[in-house]
């Protein structure tokens, strides 16, 4: 059955990323989605309020079974168009999109998934990629198992707590979103270095 909350988020993610880039792929649509789900945490969240779930793959990336579903789903009524490994949003998509913003279920999710998109307007989404995916605490997990990201017990979630408590103390309580996630990039970055 398609989950309501992956499709309104692959179609919020691919128009929102638009403007600056014609079309993601599955993996950047999953990043962004997950950086979204991160983010949420960092406001005091449960991961299992998400609404969906994120393995690691055998690289440590995150993949979503839900995600990939909605692609096709979406893709099947016209509401993306799919080039090469690349999606885009059709006129049908925006239209959907403009009324699942309007729904309660899908208000609250959206300062998450717009902080990760704006975190584009800085830098390319390679470079995004390379600075989430280069994070020992977001990506820990045994190369040769397939393990739930989003899991409760997780380990690495207190220590991701740890690293937002950094943050809030360099740059107090913010409303908006967007300056905690890019200083916690820029966080991560330094670290990798």
């Amino acid at each position: 059955m398609p989950n309501p909350t992956a499709i309104f988020d692959t179609l919020y993610i691919v128009h929102k990323t638009e403007s600056q880039y014609e079309s993601l792929s599955l993996m950047e649509v999953t990043f962004l989605s997950y950086f979204g789900c991160l983010l949420s945490l960092y406001k005091g969240n449960p991961v299992s309020n998400w609404g969906y779930s994120f393995m690691r793959n055998v690289q440590g990336a995150p993949v979503s079974a839900e995600l990939a579903e909605s692609c096709s789903l979406l893709i099947g009524k016209g509401q993306l168009e799919k080039k090469d490994a690349c999606y885009h949003s059709t006129g049908a998509g925006e239209t959907r999109l403009l009324f699942m913003m309007e729904m309660d279920l899908f208000k609250s999710r959206q300062e998450y998934l717009q902080a990760a998109c704006d975190c584009l307007l800085t830098g390319t989404i390679a470079e995004l990629l390379n600075i989430l995916s280069g994070d020992s605490v977001i990506t820990e997990s045994s190369v040769h198992t397939m393990k739930y990201l989003n899991s409760e017990d997780n380990s690495a979630i207190s220590r991701l707590h740890q690293q937002f408590g950094i943050v809030r103390q360099a740059i107090g309580e913010r409303k908006n979103l967007f300056i905690p996630a890019l200083s916690w990039l820029e966080y991560l970055k330094q670290e990798l270095e």
